[in-house]
């Protein structure tokens, strides 16, 4: 029996009134939902909550995969202590139309090969605003031969028409590595954004969600993030030194609170 996750109900995500990121992860697969696939992936990526308990201890599994395609609602999932909406999809018309709908919040979209070819052109050419060059794609397929190698036919040729959009992989952990390193890099960004429209809390919690996303990069990677690591701690610093002084000039409000992780 599939165990309790949380559907994603209600009006579109409020900055101003949730802590909760403003992303989403979709993919888009023809075998996502089959158990014996993507076994390492799914159970790398998430966790799902226990509505129950309302921890986070139950990896993101095949019912919920299910559940989430069968019923069209996203599933609240969580990485390293940051959540995400997800949902999963095998059928690109209902993904496009979720897609459509959700273009407020940052999509992190997974796609199989054959599956992007029909997906992805559609995309750019009705979402020019948001697909933008460097707005990365995921394409996640076996076969990533794009040229013709003795007799084996070319299978994404498609894929060389969006050099500036989209990144393919072959293997799960390559993908998810390069995920949560462009994770990391949103969050830092939407900080910035953040910090100067004077909304100093919101940035430094997307500088603690960024932290989060840098670390387990490098672990997954054994890369060096020393340097992004400590170029959040001085944003951070910064930040909590511009809400004290708020603390301090409006004292009798108690508006601005440090930036704690």
């Amino acid at each position: 029996m599939a165990h309790a996750v949380t559907p994603v109900i209600g009006p579109s995500y409020n900055e101003e009134e949730s802590v909760r990121p403003n992303t989403f992860i979709i993919w888009l697969d023809k075998y996502i939902g089959q158990p014996e696939q993507y076994i390492m992936l799914k159970s790398s990526l998430f966790f799902a909550m226990d509505a129950t308990t309302g921890s986070y201890d139950k990896s993101l599994s095949k019912d919920d995969i299910d559940n989430s395609i069968l019923a069209g609602t996203s599933l609240m999932v969580q990485l390293d202590q940051v959540e995400y909406m997800f949902q999963a999809f095998d059928n690109v018309e209902k993904c496009f139309e979720t897609i459509e709908k959700n273009l407020d919040k940052h999509i992190f979209f997974i796609t199989s090969g054959s599956k992007g070819k029909i997906i992805i052109p559609s995309l750019v050419i009705n979402f020019p605003k948001t697909f933008v060059p460097e707005y990365w794609m995921y394409v996640f397929c076996g076969n990533m031969n794009m040229i013709q190698v003795g007799n084996v036919v070319p299978a994404n040729t498609w894929a060389l028409n969006f050099p500036d959009r989209i990144v393919m992989f072959d293997h799960q952990d390559d993908l998810l590595s390069r995920l949560v390193l462009d994770m990391a890099r949103y969050f830092s960004r939407k900080a910035v954004d953040l910090e100067n429209n004077r909304r100093l809390e919101n940035a430094c919690q997307h500088l603690n969600w960024s932290k989060k996303m840098y670390q387990r990069y490098g672990m997954m990677t054994q890369r060096n993030t020393t340097g992004e690591l400590t170029q959040i701690d001085q944003s951070v610093s910064r930040i909590d030194e511009r809400l004290r002084q708020q603390l301090s000039d409006n004292e009798e409000d108690g508006y601005g609170q440090p930036c704690d992780e």
